[in-house]
């Protein structure tokens, strides 16, 4: 299995008690005047990513842990880069 390197940044929009993600993927710095974030491709699928702060399963935060997010991109598998994605809006307790 090759490994694979999952690049997150501190989200500038984030604030405490948003559902925002913590962290997301760096910007893109060859589209500058977008909001594009690089994504990670697995086996020729680009995801975007993102962290959250960790639940247990009452939805309680765990202290110092993060939930990462990978998403499947909604831009082209031609692209390079993933685009900015609305739903990773989404927190997740822990289930298990």
């Amino acid at each position: 299995m090759d490994n694979i390197f999952i690049n997150l940044v501190r989200n500038p929009d984030w604030k405490a008690g948003t559902n925002l993600p913590v962290y997301v993927g760096p910007p893109n710095t060859k589209h500058p005047g977008k909001n594009w974030r690089v994504g990670v491709q697995i086996n020729g699928q680009w995801y975007n990513q993102a962290a959250f702060p960790a639940k247990d399963k009452d939805g309680n935060k765990i202290e110092g842990g993060l939930t990462i997010k990978l998403e499947p991109s909604k831009s082209s598998k031609k692209n390079n880069f993933a685009s900015t994605s609305s739903s990773g809006k989404d927190e997740y307790t822990f289930e298990g």
